[in-house]
């Protein structure tokens, strides 16, 4: 597996802004958890470890005591080293072995970053196209690994790449706390995508023609009709040539 290093990069945050961070969260990861996704264009299919699937509505298993991880989370990714990688990248594989869709034999770590005290790899192969999500609780420093969360989602086509300029969605997951983690197609040209939901600014890892990012927010929120509808989500598109296309629409 060959792991890309994310193009931006930040210094991690300070205690005083993690103690702020953590306030905030504990608002956030307060109301009830509602863990359902979208299913985008292609027929993806998402399933979590230890769920059943039915119809496009997922229940994913609880993250468990880290909840207080999330506040450390930080809007801007810092990359992961090749140490990091090779250190939390077993715990990944080794829930990622027990799901459908994705072959490891053939998948490999295509975009993996930290936010904080969360870890998040995204994995994936061509023909059909699969990924496969993992967030991961690892202290920066630290060698223990927790909390480790994964799902896969299959394609029912090839890996279509984004057109320049602009970017494509792929799959999408809530988890019971609120957490979103998505992914999707960069341009050729594309150095860095920014989400904008809910409050919150993401500033997404793109490399490869990949991008990924999550947040402590929903993505998706239930309609009353027993159905789910997407939090409003703004993108802007930074491009190599320094320009920034702000309200871009995904590419269909």
């Amino acid at each position: 597996m060959k792991s890309l290093r994310a193009l931006d990069v930040a210094v991690p945050p300070t205690f005083e802004q993690y103690g702020r961070a953590a306030a905030t969260l504990d608002r956030i990861v307060a109301t009830p958890p509602d863990p359902p996704r979208r299913r985008p264009a292609k027929g993806w299919l998402l399933v979590p470890a230890l769920v059943v699937a039915v119809a496009a509505v997922l229940l994913v298993v609880p993250w468990g005591r880290s909840g207080r991880a999330y506040a450390t989370w930080t809007p801007v990714p810092v990359a992961l080293s090749p140490a990091e990688t090779a250190l939390i990248g077993p715990a990944c594989t080794d829930q990622l072995g027990d799901l459908p869709y994705l072959d490891l034999n053939r998948a490999e770590v295509v975009l993996a970053e930290r936010r904080g005290e969360v870890v998040a790899m995204l994995y994936r192969h061509d023909h059909p196209e699969s990924v496969g999500f993992c967030l991961a609780h690892n202290r920066p420093g630290s060698d223990d690994v927790d909390d480790v969360k994964t799902g896969t989602a299959g394609s029912s086509g090839p890996f279509d790449p984004a057109p320049a300029g602009r970017f494509r969605e792929g799959a999408l997951s809530v988890y019971p706390e609120g957490v979103s983690i998505t992914e999707g197609a960069a341009g050729p040209d594309v150095t860095g995508l920014t989400i904008r939901t809910g409050g919150l600014t993401v500033q997404a890892t793109v490399s490869g023609g990949r991008w990924v990012a999550w947040w402590p927010g929903k993505a998706l929120v239930p309609d009353g009709d027993g159905k789910w509808r997407d939090v409003p989500r703004t993108y802007d598109v930074q491009l190599r040539d320094g320009r920034t296309l702000q309200n871009v629409r995904p590419a269909s």
